[in-house]
């Protein structure tokens, strides 16, 4: 079932500061593993399938744990096409950059 995203940021529910936390928290648990997973396939020579499998173990459990609280977007340039097409505000889209951003240092 299509949801429109928009709507989700106009539900009385919605807490921009669990959104923001979510998407550091989301943006640093994949940098973190995936990351770890490439360090540790090019250290003991195997295939990238690992690796790739790794990159999406990570995102499949975060879009279901914490994907209610923000939509899960864990990336700046989902959060922009987002902004682009009407689905989030402009605003939000600078608070979610900054949360992704700071997750990836």
């Amino acid at each position: 079932i299509y949801q429109n995203m928009h709507s989700q940021y106009m539900t009385p529910n919605f807490s921009i500061w669990k959104a923001l936390l979510t998407e550091f928290l989301g943006t640093f648990t994949l940098v973190l593993i995936g990351a770890g997973a490439v360090a540790l396939t090019a250290a003991q020579g195997g295939s990238l399938i690992g690796s790739a499998f790794a990159f999406g173990l990570v995102l499949i459990s975060l879009f279901y744990a914490w994907g209610s609280f923000s939509g899960a977007h864990f990336n700046p340039a989902i959060s922009f096409g987002f902004a682009v097409s009407g689905r989030m505000h402009w605003g939000l889209m600078l608070g979610y950059w900054i949360a992704q951003f700071l997750g990836a240092i």
